[in-house]
């Protein structure tokens, strides 16, 4: 059964159009889908990020315990900073993917709500001696986000004027109890803010009067689809990382050392052994395609659609998908039955 979001009782969050997502009830949409897009690419867009789960991570040998099992380096982050990482097996499998925040002495983990059980388990198995300590604050905290170009000016009126110096997964302590996090997560400027949980909708209506315009769950997917960002259990699975793509240039460093399932990793990249890349795709029609989909080039197997929206403003269904890097080129490629067109926009 899913639970409310902590936002539902705001003002502003009146009138939304709720849908499960990882055990939450959401907003799919407040409005029009096309005015919903408009606002993400011209203003500022307020979306709830409540399907993410948190846990902190202390203890005096905490960082160099997890640096140990992550795809990124984690003993050298500052205080305010952050990195995004995979958690593999031996196998060089993805259990789930996160981003490590450096909180004073500890760490925070951001990962997909759904997968902190995992998550805490997989953890365990590799906890010995060593002293760290998790505690999980998905209940007790909520989380939502802006993207738009104008995050900027929403920013600088909570205190954080140099928003646009700030790296990626930068972040700092706002009063009240609120973490002000540098994170394009829809692919253009964006922060989100992780707020006490019982001040949850006094903060939606805040960002609200402030000038940013509520968007639900439909958009964010349209937005991160053209970004080219893949999400967790939609794009990616359990699947053994592929070497130079762009998700795992930002998630894996190839000079920290060891860690679980480098040895596999580090043999594939060695190998060149990418059989298949993601790539942004469109399709004239995308209703009643059961996804994964099979891509198909001259009657064979040529890779797999992952993902497919409908954009709201050009008509067509646009998606994330795999090819397989052997092809000589992407012309005829077709999905479902009856064939359907598909055109590859981008690696």
């Amino acid at each position: 059964m899913s639970s409310l979001s902590p936002f539902s009782e705001a003002r502003a969050y009146v009138g939304a159009v709720l849908r499960a997502e990882r055990g939450v009830r959401l907003a799919a949409r407040f409005a029009d889908p096309a005015a919903e897009y408009d606002a993400a690419r011209s203003g500022v867009a307020l979306l709830d990020r409540s399907d993410r789960g948190l846990l902190a991570v202390q203890g005096r040998e905490a960082r160099a315990w997890l640096h140990n099992l992550v795809t990124n380096a984690v003993r050298t982050l500052d205080d305010g900073a952050g990195t995004y990482a995979f958690a593999c097996n031996v196998k060089g499998r993805i259990v789930f993917d996160l981003n490590i925040l450096a909180v004073g002495d500890g760490l925070w983990l951001d990962l997909d709500l759904a997968t902190v059980p995992t998550a805490l388990a997989h953890f365990d198995r590799h906890l010995f001696t060593e002293d760290v300590r998790f505690t999980d604050l998905s209940g007790q905290t909520a989380r939502l986000g802006c993207v738009g170009p104008r995050c900027g000016d929403l920013a600088r009126g909570l205190g954080v004027a140099h928003f646009a110096a700030l790296p990626a997964l930068a972040h700092v302590g706002l009063p009240d109890e609120v973490r002000f996090v540098r994170h394009d997560f829809a692919g253009g400027p964006g922060f989100e803010l992780i707020v006490p949980r019982g001040a949850a909708a006094a903060w939606w209506d805040r960002l609200a009067a402030a000038g940013a315009t509520p968007v639900g769950r439909d958009t964010l997917d349209v937005l991160r689809i053209e970004a080219g960002l893949p999400w967790l259990g939609r794009d990616f699975d359990d699947s053994v990382l592929p070497p130079e793509t762009g998700q795992v240039e930002r998630g894996v460093s190839y000079h920290k050392g060891c860690y679980l399932g480098q040895e596999v990793l580090e043999r594939m990249r060695a190998h060149g052994a990418l059989a298949r890349r993601l790539v942004r795709l469109a399709v004239a029609d995308g209703r009643d395609l059961p996804l994964p989909a099979t891509l198909v080039q001259g009657g064979k197997d040529a890779g797999r659609v992952t993902s497919l929206v409908p954009h709201p403003r050009d008509g067509r269904w646009i998606g994330l998908g795999y090819v397989r890097t052997s092809l000589t080129g992407h012309a005829d490629l077709t999905v479902g039955t009856p064939p359907r067109p598909v055109t590859v926009l981008s690696d």
